[in-house]
């Protein structure tokens, strides 16, 4: 055990204190005073149970998960030691496993690359289609087309249109008021239109108007429009793919709101071992009010056809220690 003899607490006590910091809402502080040791003491357990954890790489040699190949993929920014870092994060979008994240300084090409070249040639994920944000300056976008030729790839029509949003003045006082608003609820209705077909429609007739739009903001969402129509518009030929990172985001979610009570962290090492924790304790967690009703009652893993209902996720994420 990575354990010193000398510590007084037992094992268990160790496992639940760090099953409780992963798993729930809990904060170090308010799980070391309920067990009667210092929140340090918390943290350094956790970060040894990460330290010894296995690597999402080994998880996927040694469980073998059946994945659907619908490739979700986002990115989530990160505090270490007062920096910004990022977690480049994968999602087998059929069964909700997160089975993969990178951890990395920055989005760049260079990182999103190393990303995408491990789920492809480490992994072997069987991709069928990708659904991504674009991600920095179109990173996504460009490796998924030069490192996946042929596989559709869905742009996710949410993170467009909070690009439209954002693009598009709110104010009543803005001298382009009434073409603001009309220009944001017309390409929402491409954006969440019911069929190809209407969508097409709708792009065309903006084309016969686009002279009513004049500021330089209202080209540079039409331009961006007519460029991505492709990459927003997969969906419609391709029934499995989704129009959005939706499940992605909702597990980001849920690890930005754990990060939250973390405040940071030290180091990069530090950060690793306790995303290796976290990760593995998502996919053994059985959902229970997905609006799948399939996948309730069962978990990322179980949906990947793994045999996860005896198996305690700390005690399988740990390395078993050498003979040698």
């Amino acid at each position: 055990m990575f354990f010193s003899k000398r510590r007084r607490c037992s094992y268990s006590i160790f496992s639940d204190a760090t099953k409780r910091i992963v798993e729930d809402k809990a904060s170090y502080r308010c799980v070391a005073k309920r067990i009667g040791v210092s929140a340090p003491a918390i943290l350094n357990w956790v970060n040894q149970f990460g330290q010894n954890a296995k690597s999402p790489i080994e998880i996927a040699q040694e469980l073998q998960p059946q994945w659907s190949g619908i490739l979700g993929v986002d990115g989530k920014s990160i505090k270490i030691s007062g920096a910004e870092a990022t977690v480049l994060v994968a999602i087998d979008l059929g069964t909700n496993d997160p089975f993969f994240f990178h951890l990395a300084e920055a989005e760049s090409e260079e990182e999103a690359k190393k990303f995408f070249l491990i789920i492809k040639e480490i992994f072997h994920y069987p991709v069928n289609a990708v659904v991504s944000d674009f991600g920095k300056g179109r990173v996504f976008v460009n490796l998924v087309e030069q490192i996946f030729p042929w596989v559709p790839h869905q742009a996710c029509v949410l993170h467009f249109s909070r690009y439209v949003d954002m693009k598009l003045p709110k104010s009543k006082k803005s001298k382009y008021y009434h073409q603001n608003k009309f220009l944001g609820n017309y390409i929402k209705n491409i954006l969440f239109a019911t069929d190809f077909n209407d969508a097409d429609e709708l792009l065309i007739r903006l084309r016969h108007v686009e002279h009513l739009f004049e500021a330089k903001y209202h080209k540079e969402i039409i331009r961006s429009l007519r460029r991505n129509f492709r990459l927003l518009t997969a969906h419609f030929f391709h029934p499995d793919l989704p129009r959005d990172t939706n499940i992605v985001e909702n597990i980001i979610k849920e690890l930005d709101g754990k990060l939250a009570q973390m405040h940071g962290f030290k180091n990069p090492q530090n950060t690793y071992n306790f995303l290796k924790l976290w990760f593995c304790a998502y996919r053994f967690r059985p959902f229970t009010s997905s609006n799948y009703s399939h996948r309730n009652g069962h978990c990322p893993l179980s949906l990947a056809e793994v045999k996860t209902s005896k198996i305690d996720w700390l005690k399988f994420s740990q390395r078993k220690k050498s003979n040698n």
